[in-house]
């Protein structure tokens, strides 16, 4: 094995030097929409700029250094102690809270390596180098307008192996020319680079575009199983302190609550507190407050309550329980003996600052993050220390059980009497016409869930209203929204189902949390906005513990446990024969909308590059345009070598001839034997009719090379 990498380095170091300025520039370009998506997705503006301004520099250093022979020591010593001073700030970065340390690091290593591009194998590894770049902004992307850059990236790869092999075609087509001494000028480099293809990078580029469609399919495809990753997301900052209590901190929660609708919307849900009073309605925001990655659709649960005094919810039982850690970040969930199931794994990132309550879906089982206290409260709710800060991930571990409507039905109707005792109580100012229609409703309906179903689907038939008018003094909340309103909001539905059903000897309680959000198919992410706050219903069945039921209108019915997405095309067909044109009308449009953005973000810069190379292409079509004064000089491309040769050496020595000055007399000036043979190819190449020969030409190289080396 070391000798075939010995083999495979020897070969590297034998290759030639590139120096084809366009080929570079096309890798340059290929390296930018990585580097942008990042800047984009995780809002990295400031180092991906700076990353961006550095890679162009190494670019052009690469090509400028490419012109000599031998690599400059001392640079790749300053890329070795970049490589690691970056490094040492992505772990930095880990503990100190900085913002995404390992994209930050994904940025910088892509530019510091750019200074070190002197063969085309460096320059097909950077190319490789942009790839992993854009893995990494791909796990951070949470919606559509990725795929911009994906397009972007993958255009300009191919443009790279296309230029490539113009350059091969330049290069056997040049090699020809040195051999028949009659070559054809007609040919423009387009036409030469096709006519010498070797076929290298075309193959290259071939097979990286094959490989990359062939793994998209097998990804959409191939059934995805929602395993547990080997490191499950959370945050490595400041861990949470200790001191976890019974009462819920909500950061953006009012101090004065005023009875009736407030038509200023926020970014907190009312919900989300020790106490869930009904006479109290705050407007929502849509703003986005997490994204959760799940592999099957769920309500993210915070927190439940059993205690309802007619207007207000409240948990009972202020006690706490603090978990155990089996392992470092990782936390044990004590939960009913009923919580067993399938697993599945939810990584939960926050964008706006949240109360100190973790989401789950229900049931979890585990918990990582970077906390040094967890506690778990009687209805299953977890608790931090402090609100969460936005920026924290963590990831959660849950079971998912079969509810389904036949063992439900089997279920016994013998509860054990610590859940009868807590969650049969009701209040004395429930009114006996609530009592009678829950006994009306549910008159046919022998088992408990046929009676939570009736009723759940009872108040699905009443309108959701954002506006209900505010409540009575001392009215009851049930009695007032099903006879008098009939109309209301999520909590008001929960409420009644609640009270009915407690009414009925059929244990109950309210939960509180999010609704799933919007998923976005190409992530893997749900959206969560502060409008998807939400409360809904838990009934307990003996031998399967807690069952969601939901009645508000609008909302999933039963949301049970749902199918894991193993597929990402799965349920794609499910619409057929009927034809959603105008979801998909929305879906293109929002789709549109995404891609405005970093659509505009590579555009804009694209633009002002193909302005620059439009001008300078009139400007020498200009020059081109005017007939030759000496064609005989100008056309033969043995003469264009040889002079072009002796200005580049000039520019190599920094040393340059005066307008008034001869060549002889310059070469006088050098006092150089290499330069006095320069000088009689040039005098040749200039005044000579016959034109020179191709070996002629080829000695001025050799001395060039010389020159160069020195």
């Amino acid at each position: 094995m070391m000798e075939f990498l010995k083999r495979i380095y020897r070969r590297q170091q034998a290759a030639p030097p590139e120096r084809s300025l366009a080929l570079r520039r096309w890798v340059c370009l290929a390296s930018l929409p990585p580097l942008l998506a990042i800047a984009w997705v995780g809002y990295l503006w400031g180092p991906a700029l700076f990353a961006i301004a550095l890679l162009v520099g190494g670019h052009y250093y690469s090509w400028r250094a490419a012109q000599s022979e031998k690599a400059n020591r001392f640079v790749r010593l300053a890329i070795f102690v970049a490589l690691h001073l970056a490094v040492l700030w992505m772990f930095a970065g880990l503990f100190i809270g900085a913002a995404l340390p390992q994209a930050q690091f994904a940025l910088y290593a892509q530019a510091i390596t750019a200074f070190d591009l002197r063969r085309r194998g460096n320059l097909f590894s950077s190319l490789g180098l942009s790839l992993l770049v854009l893995y990494v902004a791909a796990t951070l992307s949470r919606d559509y307008s990725f795929f911009v850059f994906i397009l972007a990236f993958v255009a300009l790869a191919l443009a790279v192996f296309f230029q490539a092999e113009i350059e091969d075609g330049r290069h056997d087509a040049q090699g020809a020319r040195l051999k028949v001494l009659s070559p054809s000028l007609a040919l423009g480099p387009w036409e030469l680079g096709f006519r010498g293809l070797r076929g290298s990078s075309l193959a290259l580029g071939s097979w990286s575009l094959g490989f990359g469609i062939f793994s998209f399919l097998v990804f959409a495809f191939t059934p995805h199983f929602a395993g547990r990753p080997l490191i499950p997301p959370f945050s490595i900052n400041l861990p949470i302190p200790r001191g976890v209590t019974s009462q819920i901190v909500n950061p953006a929660m009012p101090l004065v609550q005023i009875n009736g609708w407030s038509d200023q919307k926020g970014d907190y849900y009312y919900g989300f507190d020790t106490q869930l009073d009904l006479r109290y309605r705050g407007g929502l925001s849509d703003a986005i407050v997490m994204y959760v990655r799940s592999p099957a659709w769920s309500y993210w649960r915070s927190h439940s309550y059993d205690t309802y005094n007619g207007h207000a919810w409240s948990q009972s039982e202020a006690s706490i329980t603090t978990l155990n850690r089996w392992r470092s970040l990782s936390f044990d969930v004590t939960s009913e003996a009923e919580a067993q199931g399938e697993e599945i794994v939810q990584s939960y990132y926050i964008v706006r600052d949240q109360p100190n309550l973790l989401f789950a879906a229900y049931r979890p089982a585990e918990v990582y993050i970077n906390a040094q206290e967890l506690s778990v409260d009687a209805g299953i709710g977890l608790r931090v220390s402090q609100p969460l800060k936005a920026g924290t991930t963590y990831t959660i571990v849950s079971r998912r059980p079969n509810f389904s409507e036949e063992k439900l039905r089997a279920a016994s109707g013998v509860y054990p009497s610590d859940i009868a005792a807590r969650y049969l109580q009701l209040p004395d100012t429930i009114s006996p016409r609530v009592r009678d229609l829950a006994q009306r409703l549910t008159a046919t309906s022998s088992t408990a869930y046929d009676k939570a179903s009736t009723l759940r689907d009872y108040l699905l038939t009443l309108p959701y209203d954002f506006f209900p008018p505010p409540q009575p003094p001392n009215s009851e909340t049930v009695d007032n929204f099903l006879f008098v309103d009939r109309r209301g909001v999520c909590e008001q539905y929960a409420t009644a189902l609640a009270v009915m059903l407690r009414s009925l000897g059929i244990p109950s309680r309210v939960v509180a949390g999010y609704g799933a959000g919007e998923y976005n198919t190409f992530s893997g992410y749900y959206t969560v906005r502060a409008s998807d706050a939400h409360a809904w219903n838990e009934v307990y069945f003996p031998g399967y513990g807690w069952v969601p039921f939901d009645a508000t209108p609008g909302w999933k019915p039963s949301p049970y446990p749902t199918q894991v997405q193993r597929w990402i095309f799965s349920g794609a067909l499910d619409s057929l024969p009927a034809l959603p044109w105008g979801s998909w009308a929305s879906a293109g449009a929002a789709l549109a909308g995404a891609a405005l953005g970093p659509l505009s973000l590579l555009l804009v810069p694209l633009a002002l590059i193909l302005l620059f190379f439009l001008a300078r292409y009139l400007w020498r079509a200009a020059h081109r345009s005017r007939p030759a004064r000496f064609p005989s000089i100008d056309l033969d491309p043995n003469r264009r070598r040889i002079l072009a040769a002796y200005r580049a050496g000039q520019k190599r020595l920094k040393r340059y001839r005066a307008r008034a000055e001869t060549p002889r007399e310059f070469a006088r000036r050098l006092a150089r034997d290499d330069w006095s043979e320069l000088t009689t190819a040039v005098e040749q190449a200039a005044y000579r009719v016959t034109p020179p020969s191709a070996g002629l030409a080829q000695r001025v190289q050799e001395l060039l090379s010389r020159i160069r080396r020195r």
